[in-house]
C-alpha cells in the first residue's frame, strides 16, 4: 500500500472515496460469509477466457517492494514481457536496473539466462505450461512472474487456498473499465482488476506478502496482445556465441547469493 504520506495527499486533494455499497455490504457480512461467489466467479470466467487464447502477449509494468532492516520500504521497478503459445511453449523476460532474466520453455526444455553476464541453465521440462512452472518451482526453486494467469482454471488447490473474496467496486486503469476484486489466503493478500464486456482480461494485480511483517507489495499493471501469432523461433532458445551454460544448482547458489545480474 502506498505511505501514510501518500495516503494523506491523496485524501486532502480528493478527500474519502466511499466504498461501493456491495463492498460495505461484503464487508458487513465477511464473518458469515468470508467468500463471495461473484468474486470466485469472476475468476473462473477470467481463467476461461485465458484458456480460449492459443497465444498472447502480455506485457506489465512490475513495482516490487524490498524492506530494509530498519523497516523502510524501497521499490524498485521494471518490466515483464511474457510470450505465450498454447499448450507448450513460452518465452518471459524480466527487466530492471538490477536484473535481467530470460525464461524459455519449448515443449521439451526450459532455460534460464542471464543475458548481462552471458550465463544460462536449463532442465528437462514437463508436457505443459502449467507442469513446467510447476516444475521449475517444486524442483529447482524458480518462481515464474504472473504464473497462475496459466493455472488458475486448471489447478483446483489454487481455489481451496482461498479464505476470503470479494467484490470491491469498478474503477479505471489507464483507458479499461474494470471490477476491482481482492482475495485472502493464509500468506498472501492480492487484489485484481478484470475487465469488464467480453474480453474479461485481468488489468492489475497487486500481491501483499503477510510472511514479511512489513508485508512488502508486488504490483503489476498488464496489457494484452490477443492477436499476436508468434513462430518456433520466437519462443526457442538458442545460445550467443560467448554464453555459457551452467548447472541450475549454480543458478540457485547466485541466486541465495543476491547476484542479480
Amino acid at each position: 500500500m502506498a505511505t501514510a504520506m501518500a495516503l494523506a495527499g491523496i485524501g486532502a486533494l480528493c478527500g474519502p472515496v466511499a466504498p461501493s455499497a456491495r463492498a460495505q455490504a461484503a464487508s458487513a457480512d465477511a464473518a458469515s460469509s468470508p467468500i463471495d461467489p461473484a468474486a470466485m466467479q469472476a475468476m473462473d470466467r477470467m481463467s476461461a477466457f485465458l484458456l480460449t487464447l492459443g497465444s498472447f502477449r502480455v506485457t506489465a509494468d512490475a513495482t516490487t517492494e524490498q524492506v530494509l532492516v530498519t523497516g523502510q520500504k524501497i521499490q524498485f521497478g521494471g518490466k515483464v514481457n511474457i510470450l505465450a503459445k498454447r499448450p507448450n511453449a513460452f518465452k518471459i523476460v524480466t527487466d530492471s536496473d538490477t536484473q535481467l532474466r530470460e525464461m524459455y520453455y519449448d515443449g521439451k526444455t526450459f532455460t534460464i539466462f542471464a543475458p548481462r553476464v552471458g550465463f544460462y541453465a536449463d532442465f528437462p521440462a514437463a508436457s505443459s505450461i502449467g507442469l513446467t512452472i510447476d516444475k521449475a518451482k517444486r524442483d529447482y526453486g524458480i518462481e515464474l512472474p504472473l504464473a497462475d494467469f496459466f493455472t488458475w482454471g486448471t489447478d483446483q488447490t489454487l481455489r481451496s487456498r482461498v479464505k476470503e473474496a470479494m467484490v470491491v467496486r469498478p474503477e479505471t486503469i489507464d483507458d479499461r473499465k474494470c471490477m476491482h476484486y481482492a482475495f485472502r489466503q493464509e500468506k498472501v493478500d492480492w487484489q485484481i482488476w478484470i475487465e469488464d464486456g467480453a474480453r474479461p482480461l485481468p488489468c492489475k494485480l497487486v500481491i501483499t506478502n503477510k510472511d514479511d511483517p512489513a508485508m512488502p507489495q508486488y504490483t503489476a499493471v498488464l496489457h494484452w496482445d490477443t492477436q499476436v501469432t508468434p513462430g518456433t523461433a520466437d519462443l526457442a532458445f538458442t545460445p550467443p556465441a560467448n554464453a555459457h551454460r551452467i548447472t541450475m544448482a549454480d543458478v540457485n547458489a547466485a541466486a541465495t547469493k543476491g547476484e542479480g545480474q
